[in-house]
Formats: structure tokens, sequence, C-alpha cells
């Protein structure tokens, strides 16, 4: 155990144990070993409980002195942090030295939260004792839970015995003290509550007005104080029940309960204990002794000599309580132990003493006792009556009251069912005397108020058991012979009309499951004989006898005028002789009505049993009764009973129900009416409704009811499939008069209710309720419309008409309620009030319980509008103009309909932003996830996140979520919330809401940045920034400033999020630890890649060495991982979450790579150099922690994701049933990841299917049903898997992209020297040469493989130092002839695509180029050539096929490589690839290509200029390698090359103005591309040689043709013409060609020697 001399625990540490404590009480999965290290760690905290050290003066002087020792450490402190430590201690009556240590602890939250150091110590030192007094109560819990393990409950009881025994005591001594030091703590908390209100009364008196703020931390620990007691109280109760309290205990909590002098939580959180103590003493089994009994009975209630009891009503409860469980010695259980007792006079002694404390109000207090524990919101007319019926003097609870907790409720209800049966079984006479003096009474006096003690006791028992079905089973139903039942069976007997409302109450309280309602139906099954005549109760309370009250009393009521609202009932008759008109009727009618509701709701046997009886008819009497003059009340008793009979709702049950209430609404059951009651058509006029609707809009019992009643109704049938394709009432409801449909009843509840009335409610619990019913119907006609069968309708090939269980498709459109509704939700008013709804305070949210309405209004508010949001486009875009063409269908338009759009209204209450985000401190889950979905949808609104923009000199348009945030500065303190729950602990699981809630918070952040990545948004607000128009600052006191941020607390979950398990001593690699991680990531990856935002987020994350933790942090896939628990191997990883959890890791891992690569371009260019270093050599694996080296995996080690063996996706299978169904309407496009099919669309539309082959009759028999049902699991089954398989290959080619991207960084800017670079291009070449080699059939990843090989090679410097002799150079000959073969192969092997081409093509030119550059390796030339000859015929057919009519990049790659290979040949004197040329005809069209080129350049768009040129070029290049040898020349100028040159036109163009070229340089590009052309020329003529006077002819003949162009070039050279700058080069150039030309041709001697022939014949002539 641990040292009982230890400081007291941290709250942090008690938080954990409270955490498992409740996981192993709900049995969750908990560490047990875990569990016992806490629990013993806090045993000290436990003994001492809230005992605490008051103010000293000592320790004052040591604050003083300005140096304290706190938390193991010496501080000095200031005078501001003293002055907090005095406030503190003199707020809560503590030691100084443990406040200033509190103050300590409390530094971090008052950071995180923005609260004062004071209000945070506070809220720190009551917390602290909140999870300390919780966790003792779950300890005893566990320790006395019969139904939990023997072993778990023996560890836990002696837990408790360590904990109760003084430390000076020895372990086997047992001295109980420990509840007194409990009834003491109690004591403690009162007194401090009452300082706390003298403290406020004081400052009230004086005038000394409180800020908010003091008055909110006041409530706090008013708050806080009373659930410590209540706390208290329990663990009392729960101590007492195990044995650990002796008398001394129970006296003095008597003492307490007689000095109590007022009504209020303080007083009931006694009560479990005070019920535990009479059974412990006052009780036969309780384990005292009958002396002990008699002389605590003498002092209690015999003697009167200790003093009055300030309430007489608790005194009188008290007395009741204890002698229904001291009576129990005197019975059966009695052994004559005691001498001389007259057991008869002790007996009448006991029975006068329990009659004088019913007259004193024992049963009116324990009544009001059973009732104020329960919540009050969900407020009740019908059973709020009947207690103000049956109570007379007990008081009111007070109004400032503080909910009860559910383990205070539990508590006491035990203690009560004791009561109960000790009652029953100890007093018998009592309770008869009890039923004959009210029947006396009642026969004596019709007028007098009777005495009502039985039924406030059975009333006490439906108080008891409501809402516990297992103890009414076990205590009651599943005991026969019982007493309870025997009372049962006793008190339903010749009952009075008062006492039966009681028993229908106690009955229907006790059927709260199915089990136990049947159990209820079963008893009044046991009938009694009918009596003929005038209708008299039979002897025992039966079905038979409530029809035959209910048939006679409905009867009664129709004839007879309204009634006023009653708040009370006297217990008397009117003026008349009958029976039947008691006053007591109508509340009996209630009790009838709320029986059957609550038997309906529950028993599918009492249901079937009703809706199939022959002579009653409930529907029928329901709606007469509701026809009826009748008080408000019982027609909302009427309505809900209506609604019962919906419980699981078949076809037939609605359509009828929803036919009758169409008669009803149209007065068809008034008195008098002689419609057909049950007629579907009957007629139903507009103005007939609308009078209807008016007699019940007001108040709010009828309306809450008929609304509820609604909602039954519009839900779905049972057994329908899960398509939502029907509609939930009959097609022609109310055709014969009007449209057909339930719109009037939309108008009524949306518009009429909700919209209008419900406003006037002034009772804010009715109006919360009244709102909640009508928002659950609103979502219910919203979740039950099916917009994919508008879109299956459009784009798949199902017959949708044929396979809804509607008439057709229009019809469900126009008929569904979602039409009415969502034209509804564009009212003004409508919109008011839902927002109205929305918009709480958020002090009153964050204290109401997580079940009331105030919660359940706001989480079905932000449901609504949620669903609006998301449906809106199919409402707009298709339903609204389908119904708007319609004519002859035209509905009444809805009025003030004054929105286009939701978000324009939204636009008028952007109060709900700020109000989303608040709610997510408000410490309900389910509404922190819901309201985070809907902010995120909100703020990625165009038209609320819209982007600023200037007019008229002035911004416009400005973000409206961060306006609407920063309005009331709540961004900071929303942020707040959301670190907190990002920092809350996740140990619990995937199940757990605080992982929940990260993975919704990082989901609507990064929804957020999404909508905008390069403007404000408020992710930055929330993350720290401070937001201008386009831009992000940061407040230098702000905590993105300080390191306390939304952005740290991420990083740091990115950085520190531990994403391996050992599971059964295997590693594992959970999905949801490494998703999460992975989230983080991206809304990091988000911010770093975004221009807005990377200046700060690159620079944060590199100060805490981001690079570093995320790399040596990545996991290397290995075998023997289990992923999510699955093996690799194993044959269920691809149909199991396995799958994903690969994928996601490789996806982090893309990411992590990404990240790392823009680290390092930015440390390039910030110029950091060590830093560089140390990323590369960590990159490399080697990394450095202070000056230890560390080896990490390398890059080249985590390029094992290409090592996995993944099966690509299987084809679809053959299904006979399903073979040609199209699911394409099923595929979802992702932005990150692959389309995948919609699972849940992929199952509507096979059912679908199966309905369209079982309406057309092709499923004729079972076998065929079974067959359909097998193909479509098989087709789900195999989409299953393929959106994985999708998803995992997406994941595997984006990190291997991320990870080509990385090393092609490290290569730029890894500053390596010539042999380091060269050894790490060879270790990636000889990493990824394999994975290309034998993946070339997947072009993605090829794609990536093969431009990370290009990049590596032309990294390289081919010259002789990197081949000569020696390792490393014939590692580099290797790697590199090796590369080239696989290029080699894939080209011939990747047929028409050209983008991989294009990459292998550039490889082989580098490699031949380089090659024939390098002198000393003709051995490696030779290789060259011989791999291309054994590569055949049609290595040279495909490059030249893609050169002449591929792709233009492709062209140009294949061009560039032809003359590569070409130059190749020319080196080694080789004809193989001008034969082939030659053979393919391919020179001819080369050279005939020219023809075209001036035409090509006219047509093409001035942006595809260069690339046109870079053909054209590479054309003219490849002719240029070809014309270099003797074979080429011949082969080029055979072709035509000088014809060509002519058709061209090119060298007839006027050289002022050249080819018509659009570009703005376009003169130099002609220049240019003449000297190109010229080159092939020369090439041709010099290699034909001098000798080929033909060649040399065609030389002249061309210089001849062209002589004007060639002059002017020539005197443009010579600086005769006119020139721009950029244009010297290209005619110097071209002017050089012109005269190697003239020179080559002998044009001068053959112009000068054919002029002188000329004059000579000239002369002659």
């Amino acid at each position: 155990m641990a040292d009982q001399n230890e400081q007291p625990n941290s709250l942090e540490d008690l938080q954990a144990l409270h955490k498992d404590l409740v996981a192993l009480c709900e049995s969750r999965f908990v560490n047990l070993e875990r569990l016992e290290t806490e629990i013993e760690a806090h045993i000290t905290a436990f003994k001492n409980l809230l005992r605490k050290n008051p103010r000293n003066e000592q320790s004052r002087q040591k604050l003083a002195s300005g140096k304290i020792e706190a938390l193991g450490q010496e501080y000095e402190i200031n005078t501001e942090f003293q002055q907090n430590v005095l406030q503190l201690a003199d707020e809560v009556d503590l030691d100084e030295l443990e406040a200033a240590q509190i103050c300590l602890e409390s530094q971090d939250y008052a950071a995180a939260s923005g609260r004062s150091i004071l209000d945070s110590s506070v809220i720190r030192f009551h917390q602290r004792r909140k999870y300390l007094l919780h966790s003792l109560r779950l300890i005893l819990q566990l320790a006395g839970d019969v139904d939990q393990e023997e072993g778990i409950r023996d560890a836990f009881a002696e837990v408790v015995t360590t904990i109760t025994r003084p430390p000076s005591l020895r372990p086997s001594t047992n001295s109980n003290v420990f509840v007194s030091q409990c009834l003491q703590n109690m004591k403690d908390v009162k007194n401090s509550l009452q300082n706390l209100a003298e403290k406020s009364n004081s400052a009230s008196v004086l005038g000394h007005g409180q800020e908010l703020d003091v008055s909110k931390m006041i409530e706090y620990q008013r708050v806080s104080l009373v659930n410590e007691h209540e706390s208290l109280g329990v663990i009392v109760s729960h101590l007492v029940k195990a044995n650990y309290s002796v008398i001394e205990d129970f006296e003095s909590m008597v003492n307490i309960l007689r000095k109590a002098d007022k009504y209020d939580n303080l007083l009931l959180h006694y009560f479990p204990a005070l019920g535990a103590f009479i059974s412990r003493f006052g009780a036969v089994d309780g384990g005292g002794s009958m002396e002990d009994a008699r002389s605590l009975n003498d002092n209690f209630i015999i003697k009167a000599d200790q003093g009055p009891w300030i309430l007489g009503y608790v005194h009188a409860a008290f007395r009741a309580w204890w002698l229904a469980e001291y009576s129990g010695w005197y019975g059966e259980n009695y052994d004559g132990s005691i001498p001389n007792v007259d057991l008869n006079q002790e007996s009448t002694q006991r029975s006068k003493q329990f009659t004088e404390a019913l007259k004193d109000g024992a049963f009116d207090f324990i009544l009001s006792l059973s009732a104020d524990v329960k919540p009050l919101e969900w407020y009740d007319p019908a059973r709020h009556a009947l207690r103000q019926w049956l109570q007379r003097k007990a008081p009111a609870l007070l109004p400032d009251s503080i909910s009860f907790s559910d383990f205070f409720q539990g508590a006491l209800m035990d203690q009560l069912e004791t009561f109960i049966e000790n009652f029953i079984t100890n007093l018998p006479d009592v309770l008869r005397k009890l039923r004959i003096d009210e029947d006396e009474q009642r026969q004596l006096s019709q007028k007098l108020e009777h005495d009502l003690d039985l039924e406030r006791f059975i009333v006490i028992i439906s108080y008891a058991f409501d809402g516990r079905p297992k103890a009414a089973f076990e205590g009651i139903w599943n005991v026969p012979d019982g007493a309870l039942v025997g009372f049962m069976h006793w008190a339903s007997r010749r009952a009075s009309t008062p006492l039966v409302s009681a028993f229908c109450e106690m009955l229907q309280a006790l059927a709260g499951d199915e089990t136990c309602a049947t159990a209820a139906h079963e008893f009044l099954l046991d009938e009694g004989s009918p009596v003929a005549g005038k209708m008299r109760r039979s002897h025992a309370l039966t079905w038979n006898q409530i029809f035959k009250e209910l048939t006679f009393f409905c009867a009664k009521i129709r004839d007879q005028p309204a009634l006023p609202q009653s708040q009370g009932f006297r217990a008397g008759k009117q003026n008349s002789g009958h029976t039947e008109t008691e006053p007591e009727s109508e509340i009996m009618l209630e009790s009838y009505l709320r029986l059957i509701t609550r038997l309906c709701m529950e028993s599918s046997v009492a249901r079937q049993f009703l809706a199939q009886h022959p002579t009653f008819h409930l529907t029928e009497l329901l709606f007469q009764l509701a026809s009826s003059s009748i008080l408000p009340r019982l027609r909302a008793c009427a309505f809900t009973t209506l609604r019962s009979i919906l419980s699981h709702k078949t076809k037939a049950a609605g359509e009828y129900l929803w036919a009758a209430l169409d008669v009803w609404i149209s007065d068809g059951y008034s008195p008098g009416s002689h419609m057909l009651k049950t007629s579907p058509t009957a007629p139903t006029s507009a103005s007939s409704i609308k009078a209807m609707f008016q007699k019940f809009d007001s108040g709010f019992e009828e309306p809450n009811a008929f609304i509820q009643l609604l909602h039954a109704l519009v839900l779905p049938y049972e057994e329908e499939v899960g398509l939502n394709d029907g509609l939930p009432f009959p097609e022609g409801l109310g055709a014969s008069s009007r449209m057909p449909g339930i719109d009037p009843y939309i108008d009524f509840a949306i518009g009429q209710v909700f919209a209008t009335r419900a406003t006037d409610i002034s009772d804010p619990v009715q109006l919360r309720l009244l709102r909640l019913t009508c928002l659950n119907f609103i979502t219910a006609c919203l979740d039950t419309f099916n917009e994919d069968l508008v879109i299956f309708a459009n784009r798949s090939n199902v017959s949708i008409d044929a396979a809804i269980s509607t008439s057709n498709l229009e019809t469900y459109v126009r008929l569904h309620p979602f039409s009415r509704v969502m034209e509804w939700m564009f009212n003004e008013k409508v919109m008011d009030t839902l927002f109205s709804t929305i918009h709480q305070d958020i002090e009153e949210v964050g204290s109401a319980a997580p079940d009331s309405p105030l919660i359940m209004c706001i989480l079905q508010g932000i449901h609504l509008v949620t669903m609006i949001i998301e449906l809106q486009p199919t409402y707009l875009d298709i339903i609204r103009p389908l119904l708007k063409s319609q004519a002859s269908n035209r509905r009444p338009l809805v009025s003030n309909a004054a929105f286009s759009s939701f978000e324009d209204g939204i636009l008028n209450h952007l109060i709900i932003i700020p109000d989303l985000g608040l709610y997510c401190g408000s410490g309900h889950d389910e509404l922190v996830i819901a309201s985070l979905k809907l902010l995120g949808k909100l703020s990625s609104s165009p038209k609320l996140a819209s982007t600023p923009s200037t007019g008229l000199g002035t911004r416009t348009d400005r973000n409206k979520a961060i306006a609407a945030l920063e309005s009331n500065n709540d961004s900071e303190t929303i942020s707040k919330y959301l670190l907190q729950e990002m920092g809350a602990s996740i140990d619990q699981g995937p199940e757990s809401s605080s992982y929940l809630i990260k993975l919704q918070i990082l989901d609507t952040l990064k929804l957020c940045l999404q909508a905008s990545p390069n403007h404000p948004t408020i992710t930055h607000l929330l993350l720290g920034f401070q937001c201008s128009n386009d831009t992000l600052e940061i407040d230098p006191t702000s905590p993105l400033n300080n390191e306390t941020s939304l952005f740290h607390t991420i990083l740091a979950l990115a950085l520190q999020t531990p994403v391996e398990t050992i599971e059964n001593g295997a590693i594992n690699i959970p999905l949801w630890l490494i998703s999460l991680k992975h989230k983080c990531q991206q809304l990091l990856r988000q911010l770093w890649r975004s221009s807005l935002s990377s200046d700060f987020a690159l620079p944060e994350m590199r100060s805490k060495d981001s690079v570093f933790a995320m790399f040596i942090n990545l996991i290397v896939i290995r075998p023997g991982i289990l992923w999510d628990g699955i093996d690799l191997a194993d044959p269920s990883f691809l149909s199991s979450s396995s799958t994903l959890c690969l994928a996601e890791l490789l996806t982090e891992r893309a990411v992590v790579f990404q990240y790392i690569s823009a680290e390092l371009r930015q440390v390039a260019r910030s110029h950091l150099p060590s830093l560089k270093r140390r990323i590369v050599g960590t990159l490399l694996g080697s990394s450095t922690d202070g000056n230890k080296q560390i080896e990490n995996a390398s890059v080249f080690d985590l390029f094992d994701f290409m090592d996995l063996e993944l099966s690509a996706t299987n084809s679809r299978p053959i299904l006979s049933w399903f073979g040609y169904i199209d699911l394409q309407a099923c595929l979802e496009d992702h932005d990150d990841a692959p389309s995948t099919h919609n699972i849940t669309k992929v199952e509507e539309l096979l059912a679908l299917r199966r309905a369209e082959l079982r309406q057309s009759g092709k499923i004729e028999n079972p076998l065929d049903a079974a067959a359909v049902d097998s193909q479509a699991q098989e087709l789900i089954n195999f989409y299953i898997v393929d959106n994985q398989m999708k998803h995992l290959w997406a994941s595997r080619l984006s990190v291997l992209s991320a990870w080509v991207q990385l090393i092609l960084i490290m290569i730029e800017s890894g500053d390596f020297d010539t042999a380091d670079k060269t050894s790490f291009v060879l270790r990636a070449l000889d990493v990824i040469l394999p994975r290309l080699e034998n993946n070339l059939g997947n072009i993605p990843e090829a794609t990536h493989l093969a431009r990370l090989a290009k990049s590596l090679l032309f990294s390289l410097e081919l010259d002789s130092k990197s081949f000569k002799a020696g390792d490393m150079g014939d590692l580099v000959s290797e790697r590199l002839f090796y590369l080239f073969q696989v290029s080699l192969r894939a080209i011939v092997s990747l047929g028409s695509n050209a983008t991989l081409k294009e990459i292998f093509y550039s490889i082989c030119y580098r490699y031949l180029t380089g090659m024939s550059d390098v002198s000393g390796v003709l051995g490696h030339r030779r290789h060259s050539t011989q791999t291309i000859k054994a590569a055949g015929d049609r290595l040279v057919d495909l490059i030249c096929d893609d050169a002449h009519g591929g792709e233009q990049s492709s062209q140009i790659a294949a061009l560039l490589l032809l003359g590569a290979l070409v130059n190749l040949a020319r080196i080694e004197k080789s004809k193989y690839v001008i034969d082939s040329l030659n053979r393919l005809n391919f020179t001819g069209i080369l050279v005939n290509s020219i023809q075209t080129i001036a035409a090509e350049l006219q047509q093409t768009p001035r942006e595809a200029i260069d690339m046109q040129l870079a053909n054209v070029n590479a054309r003219l290049a490849l002719l240029l390698q070809m014309s270099q040898t003797r074979q080429g020349a011949t082969a080029v100028l055979n072709a035509g090359l000088f014809h060509s040159i002519k058709i061209s036109g090119l060298f007839a163009a006027d050289p002022d103005f050249g080819v018509d070229i659009n570009a703005p340089d376009a003169l130099t590009k002609h220049y240019l591309l003449l000297t190109a052309v010229m080159r092939v020329i020369l090439a041709g003529i010099i290699s034909r040689g001098p000798q080929n006077e033909a060649t040399l002819t065609q030389g002249r003949v061309f210089l001849t043709e062209n002589r004007l162009s060639i002059l002017a070039v020539l005197k443009r050279s010579a600086g005769l013409g006119a020139k721009g700058d950029g244009q010297i080069e290209s005619i110097e150039e071209l002017a050089e060609t012109y005269l190697l030309c003239i020179s080559v041709t002998g044009f001068l001697d053959f112009e000068e020697q054919t002029t002188q022939r000329r004059q000579a014949l000239n002369a002659f002539t």
C-alpha cells in the first residue's frame, strides 16, 4: 500500500482512476493491473477524504517569506502569487501552503482556459474533491455488486476494509469510525455552503454589486458543494450496507435530521443512508440484535425527551420508515428471546404510532421525496396532476435546488423499495385499516376530503419502480407468491376511483420493458365474472373492467359541456346519486389511458390483444373522446394512447389510423356525426381542418401530444427494409376534398405550433418540450426521405417506378412530407424559432443533464440544420422545380418564405456560429460532436465563408464566420475548449468520446481550410492566428506565440501519438491510432503548404525538430506485424479493416515524406547548412541525440511498401440475377483518394433490384429468393474489398510519389560531393530498378519510378572519372547499363503509353549520349549496340512510330533517341540503324516533313509555338545525325531534301520578316530554324564528299535559287542592315552556314566560270 504520509494525488491521477473505475462498472475493457496501482496510490487520499488543514499562521508567514517548497521543488514567489494563494486559502478555508500548491498546479489550466489563477485554483480544489468522492463511491459500489465477478468483488471489498481501517489499528482490528468522518464531512460541506451564502448576502446588503464572473464562481462553488454532499450521502449508505457503521453513527444522523430546518437538497441527501441505517439496525435481516432494535425504538419512537423535530413531516416519515422495518421482529421472526412482552399490545401500539405518523404527513413527505429526486425537465401533466391531487402537507423543494444524480436516485429508490416491501409485509393491519377508513369516510360523506394515504403509498411504489424494470421484475413479477404481488391483488379489488387511479399509475410504472409490461397485461387478464344490469365495478381491476368504465365514462363525457382545466381534485362527489359522476373520474380516465399507453408501448402481446379485441374498439373510443368537451390534459392522454398503438407500427395499423385521423380532423367523430368512422375518403374541407386545429393549437398538453402522434405516424413501418421508398400514409389520403397527402398536418405542426403558438408558452420547461416534439416530427419527415431514389432513377438501369413500394417515383416525390417540410424551413418565423432553440445560455447547457430536454432540443435543432444543408441541393435543384411544373397539383404556398437558400437565413442568425463553438465546452460529448460537424459545414459554406474582395475602394464580403466569432471575442474561449478536448486522454480506445471528439475537431478544421486554402478561415482563428483581410498575424501575447495554442497541441499530438501496441507479444498497429495521427498531419500539411500560413508553420514545426521526430518514428513494414489485429498473410486481411489500417499508415508516411521535402527545400533556401546535413544524415540512417549517434531506418529502408505483394483489384463477379445492373450511381469521388462505391447506396440499389424482380414475378420460389439474397451479398462483399483495395493502391501510389519527390530533393539540395552523390544515386538505382522492371504493368507506379530513374541518371556527370577502373566505376557502368536494358524492354512492352515511354526515351537518350561522350568505354558502347540489335526490329519500329505519330512530347523524345542511336551507329560504324530507318521509309517521312514546317508554324497558337519548334528542331537534328554518315547522307539527299526545302518556302521568305510565327521573337526563331536546315544541307554535302558532283550541283542550285535572301542575310550580318540585339547571334550563325555552303560547293568558282562562259558567248554573239 502507498505511504500514508505522501502528498495528495494530483487531479489528473484521480481523473484517470475514475475513468478506469467507470469503465469497469460498465463492463468495458480496463487494465486491472493499472487500476490496482492507481487505487494503491490513492489509499491515503481516500482515508483522509475531505479532511483539510485550515488556515494557519505559521504557513502564512512561510508564504510571506517569498520562498516555498511545493511539488518537490523550491519556488520563489512574487506578491501577485501570494495574493492569489491568500485569497484561495480564505475562500476554501485551507492551509496557505496547501493552497500554494493548488495555485501552482492550476497555472497550466489557467493559461489554457483563460481564467484567473484564483478561479482556476478554486475549480481544481473542487474537481479534486469531486473525483475523489466519485472514485470512492465506485469502489464501494463494486465491492457490493453481486453481478460483478467474485474475484473482483472480493478485491474491492479488501480495498474498502483498508480505507476504513484507522491507521493506528492493526489489520485485524475493526473500529468503524469512517462513517462518522463522512457525516462530519457532510456537516462541513453544509457549513461551507452557509458561509458562501453569507458572503453573497453580505455583498448584496452592502450594495456591492457582484461582477458576472464572481457570481458564476459563487454558483460553481455552491453546485460543487451540493454535489459533494450528495456523493457523501451515497457513500455513507454504501458503508452502512457493508456493515462499516455503528449505532452511534445512526443516532448522529437522526440528530442531524432532527435539526434540519428546510426541505432542500441537503436534507434529501441523508435519506439513502437513513434507509440503510434503519435496515441495518432496525430490520430483522440487518445483522443487529433485537435488544438493540428495541432500545433504538424506545429512543426514537417512545421517548420524547430528545427534543422536538423542526420539520414535523420529516419526523413523521422517519417514524413510519422505522416502524415499517422494525415491526418485522414481531412476526414470524419473533423468537421469544425478550421476556415479558405483550405482542398484541405492542402491535396495537406500533399500528397507532404508524397511523399518527401518517396523520403528521409521513406519506406526504415520502411521496415528495420519491418524486422530487426525479428530473424536473420531463414535465408530465397527468402525473403532475395526480401528485398535486394527493399531496397536501409536504412543502415544495426549494427553487434553487440542484438536480439529483442518477446514482443518488438509484440509491434512494433501492431503500424505498425495501421500505415498501417491509411495510406491506410487516404492517398488513395498518394497510387494511387505511382501506377500511377510506371506504368508511367515503360512505359517510361524499363532499368532504378523505384520507388518501393508501393512494399515496401506491403512487410512492410507482415512483420507486419507475424506470427500473429490472427491480420490478426481480422484486415483483418474478415472485408471483411474494408480498408485493399479493398486495397488488388486494389493492385492485373493490377499489374506489382514487385507488384505481393510483393503482393504474403503479401498474404502468411496473411495466418498464417487454417482460414486465407483458406480466402486467397478464395480471389484468385475471378476470372476474361480469355483472349484468347497471354498470358496477367488478371485484378486481381487469381489462374488462377497464373497457367497461372507459366506454361508460366516455359516453357520459360526450354529453357534458366542457370543463375548465383544474389543478387539483377533491376526494368527494358532486350532487348526484350516481357513482359514475365522481369528480375523480377524469383523473381515473387519465390513469386508464396512461396504463394502456405504457402497455401498448412496451408489450407486443398487450398491443395485439387490444388491436384484436372483438368488442372493445380502442381507436374509435379514443377519437370519440378527443372529439368531446373534455379537459385539454385528458385529450392529450387520448392522443398519447393513440400514439402508443403505433409502437412497432405495421402498414395496416398506420394506414388505418391515418384514415381515422383524417375523419376525426374533419369533425367526423363529434357527437351526433353520422360519418363513416373508418372511411378513408371522408370529405375533409380546408375550413373544417382549420377549425379543428384551432381548438387545440394553444397551450402545451394538446399540441404536444398531437404532434407526438403525428411523429409516430410519419415514422417508417416496421416491416420496411430500410429503403424509405414508401409513404407513411395512404397515397389517396384526403384526395376526395383536397390535394392528397398530409400537408395540413405539417402546416399545423410547423407553421401553427412551432413557428407561432409555441412562443406564447411562458413556462420554459413546457416550451422546451413542445419545441422538442416539433423538432422530432420535422427531422423524422426529412430523415425518412430517400434522395438516392431520385439519383438512381436518372443514373441506373433499375426501374425505380417498378421497384419502390409507392406507385411511382413522381408520387413519392410529390406526396412525401419532405418537400412541404423543406418549404417551411425557408420561412422566416420557422428560422427564428429554430435558431432561438439552438441558441441557449452556455452555463445552463453545461449544467444540464445529457438526456435533458434542453440538450435534446439543441441536438435536434443542430441535426435539423445539418440535414437541411445536406438535402438543400436536392430540394432546390430537383424537387422544387418538379413540383412547380405540376400546375394541377399546386399546393398553397408557405407564407413568408423569405429566403432563396438556407444560408441566406443563417446570415440573419450568425450567433449560431459562436454558439456551436461554445457548446464544445459544454461537457456533453454528443453535443460537442454534432456542433463541430455543423460548424464545419457552415464555416465552409461559400455564402458564409466568402473570401474578402474589394469594391469601390472598400472591403466587402468578409468571412462571415470569422466576423461572428470575433464579435464577442468568443474565438479565444472556443479555441481553449478545443485545446482541452485535443489534450484529453484516449486511453479508453476508439469508442471513447475523447477520441471521437478529436477526430471531429480535426475534420472540422480541415474542412474549413479546404474550402478556402489561401484565405483566412475560422480554422486559422481557432489555431491562434489573428485574421485580417487576406493575411495572418500573430499577437506577441497570444497562446500561439507562447506555444500554448491549439496549433501546438495538434502538433504535439502528431509528433507524440504512438501507433504501435503490443498484443499477445506481437506488434499491432491499430487503425484508430494511425488514423488520429494521420489526421493531425493532414491538417498540418494544409498549413505548411498554404502560402498564407507556411511562413509560420514550417519554422514552428522546425523548432520542435518535427522532421526528426516524424521520420525516426516511421514504422518499417516487416513480417509479423499485425494490422489492426490481423497479419498481412491472413486470408481475411483484404476483407477487414486491416487493409484500411495499412493504407492509412502508407498515406501517413506520404505526408511525412512531403513535409520533409518541403522542409529540406526551405532549409536550402534559408542557407542552414548544418541543419541540412543533419536532416540528410537522418534520412540516410544516422541521427544524433545530443552527442550520441543513433542508427535509424533510412529513406531506402522505407521503400519497403513496394515489396508488399498486393493482389490487383479483382473483376466484378458475374451474377445471374445482378449481371447487368449499373452501379455507377453509387460511385463517390474523393479529393485525395480514388472513386469508391458507397456501400450503403450499393445495398439500396440491390434492394431495389430485388424488389423489381419480385414485382415483375421473376422470383418464383424461395430458392430464387435465397439465390438473389446470396448474390446480392456476394456483390456487396466484392465492393467492400474493392473499395479497400482502391484505398490501399492509392495510398501506395501516394507514398511512392512522396518518396520519389524526397529523393529528388535530396539530390537537388543535399550538397553531396561527387563520390557521395554517385554512391547515393547508385544506391537509389539499386533500390528502384528491380521494382521498375517488375512493375511496368502498373503504369502510375512505373511512371514515378521511371521519372526518378531519369532524374538520377541526369544528375550524374558521365565523364571518364565516373567510369574509371575500380569498384565504383564498375558499379556505375553496371547500374546504368541495367537501367538502359530495362528502358529498352519498357519501350517495347508499354504499347501506347506516351508519357511513360517519353521518360524511357529520355533515359536511353541520356545513356547513349553519355556513353558517346566518354572516352575509353568502347566496350560499353558495343554492349549498347548489341542490346539494341537484340531488341529486334520492333524496337526501332516502335520508336519510329512514336517519332512520327505520337504525342508531341513523346515525338521529340523519340526523335532525340533516334538521333542518339544514329550517332552510336556512326561511332560504331554500324549500318543497322540507318538501314532500319530506310526500311521503314522513315528517312523519307522526315525529309518530307520539312515541306510543311512553315505551314505548321503559321497554324500553331502562340502558347504552343515553343513545343512545335522543339519538334521541328528534333526532326532536323535527327536528319543532321543521319547526314553525318555517307550512308545516311545518301538516304537523306535521295529522299528529296533540296526539293522539300524548296517546297517549304523557308528560304524564300523575306529575311526582314521571316516565316509567320506567332511569337514575340519570331524573326530570331526564323533565323535559328534556317540555320538548323542549313546544317543538315552542309552535313549531307560534306558527307558525300567533294567528288560527288551531283550533290555539289544540288547545293549550288539551292544557293542560286535563294541568292537574294542569302545576300540579305550576309549584308545584315556584316552590319549593313537593321537588326535587333537578339538577332545578332542567330544572323551570324546563319551567315556562317551560308558561307560554309558557298565554300564547300565551290559556288563562287562555279559562278565565276559560269559568268565567264556567259560573257564569252555574249562576245561571240
